[in-house]
């Protein structure tokens, strides 16, 4: 990736900062207010950034987890998390870039329980666990305080190797162009992301200058171990015999201690055999059964940690038995989800168990659809191996009374979905013009060769005869 032409920012890069840090907020109130002077906001944020001289200020508030560990949160204002995100929109193009795949929290594709294998913890866990058994024991070791510990020095050393990891390829001339712009990066993201000179927690930016810097930590995992992740501050390390797992958890502890300063906690680091007894890995135990093979099966067992099982057993707050089920789900706990729904109504359990799906609303068929006004608000286009085969719209239908026939004044949401051609390329040219077309108001489905929107493509009337 050659490094950018012109400009470091422009006013486009604040815009998408702005869509970011609104995700989720939109209907709070430093966003309302926020997006009444958005003009004003944004050209104001746009000269602080490219002066370097960006204005952040925070709350402190006070947050208890579940455990009962107590948290100083710093909650950043609207502009602060608007420049925020901007930063995180520049730099995260080269982090992906370089990054090992040994991180797996707060990036896209990435967490405990991920759908890919190469972004989850627990499915590569199982797969150490279950079908690589030349690898007999798993060193563990948890940073102690790491935000804490996490000084601009360190944030630094980080950015200086992803530098020389993205640009060391470059001419002479496009590698000036490229530190120069780097400079600038740097000097931004330390300001945006440090207050007092402490990395903050409860601000967007604060995983991801936690990822940077230890991205020599990762490099030198991915380089010198078979098998290594890491998920924030804990990582974990696979070694064939217990002397080389020994003398890995040494090496982690000296690594982490002389070059950024950050000490190992004492009463989880240490070195386990993976054997029956399981490891636990962020909430999961993963057992492996002896005597069997890569191909065999029953190779083991996973189930989640006891503390969290019995919290999870014993839930009765609809927002957070949800979430328990889910984690639920990705162990083998199908007995115990059994026992849980036989104990529960259904009534209750549909109460408690809710999933917000993307778009979701009552479906309407095409064939009713045909002819009716309505507003376009949300798509998906999904692609196969031969191109875009499916799709997806919420959709509005002003409500009429059954009775009057007059409106209500309300808009019925109604979904669609399917194959449809024409709709589906027409939605594609929209994407490519570069306007912003959503909301489609107004709109009306005709059956013209196949479902599509009046007027939206372009019809022969007369045949030319030469």
């Amino acid at each position: 990736m050659m490094p950018r032409q012109g400009a470091y920012c422009t006013m486009r890069d604040v815009e998408a900062g702005e869509l970011a840090a609104m995700k989720g907020r939109a209907n709070s109130k430093a966003a309302k207010e926020w997006l009444s002077e958005k003009e004003t906001n944004r050209s104001r944020i746009l000269s602080e950034v490219l002066s370097l001289m960006p204005s952040t200020e925070y709350r402190q508030l006070v947050k208890t987890n579940a455990n009962g560990k107590v948290r100083q949160i710093d909650a950043p204002s609207m502009a602060t998390l608007v420049v925020q995100h901007m930063w995180m929109e520049l730099v995260m193009p080269f982090y992906k870039q370089v990054e090992p795949g040994v991180a797996r929290n707060c990036l896209p594709g990435r967490g405990v329980t991920a759908e890919q294998r190469e972004g989850s913890v627990l499915k590569e866990a199982k797969r150490l666990i279950y079908d690589r058994r030349e690898l007999q024991y798993l060193v563990c070791a948890d940073q102690r305080q790491c935000y804490q510990r996490i000084t601009p020095r360190a944030y630094r050393i980080g950015m200086k190797a992803l530098r020389d990891r993205v640009f060391g390829g470059s001419d002479a001339g496009d590698r000036c162009e490229a530190f120069d712009f780097w400079r600038w990066l740097t000097d931004l993201g330390e300001q945006v992301s440090f207050v007092d000179g402490r990395l903050p927690i409860g601000t967007p930016t604060s995983p991801l200058v936690h990822h940077i810097a230890m991205l020599p930590f990762d490099l030198w995992l991915k380089e010198q171990f078979p098998w290594a992740i890491r998920y924030a501050d804990n990582a974990w390390v696979a070694t064939e015999t217990r002397g080389e797992a020994n003398q890995t958890l040494w090496r982690i502890r000296q690594y982490w201690w002389y070059v950024y300063g950050l000490r190992a906690k004492r009463h989880t680091a240490g070195v386990m055999a993976i054997g029956e007894e399981g490891a636990d890995l962020c909430g999961y135990v993963v057992r492996r059964f002896p005597h069997k093979t890569a191909t065999s099966h029953d190779k083991g067992l996973t189930l989640m940690r006891p503390a969290t099982l019995h919290r999870a057993v014993r839930c009765r707050d609809d927002k957070s038995w949800a979430s328990y089920f889910g984690l639920m789900k990705a162990a083998d706990c199908y007995g115990i989800m059994q026992e849980i729904e036989r104990r529960m109504k259904l009534t209750e359990l549909t109460k408690r168990v809710r999933i917000d799906r993307s778009m979701d609303a009552k479906h309407i068929e095409m064939k009713d659809l045909e002819g009716k006004v309505h507003n376009v608000y949300k798509y998906e286009i999904r692609r196969g191996k031969d191109g875009d085969n499916w799709m997806k719209a919420l959709i509005g239908i002003p409500e009429v009374d059954q009775e009057s026939g007059k409106p209500t004044g309300r808009i019925r949401a109604y979904e669609y979905h399917g194959n449809y051609q024409g709709i589906i390329r027409w939605l594609r040219e929209l994407e490519q013009s570069g306007i912003d077309f959503l909301p489609i108001e107004e709109g009306r489905i005709v059956n013209e060769c196949g479902y599509i929107y009046e007027g939206s493509t372009n019809q022969m009337e007369f045949i030319e005869e030469e």
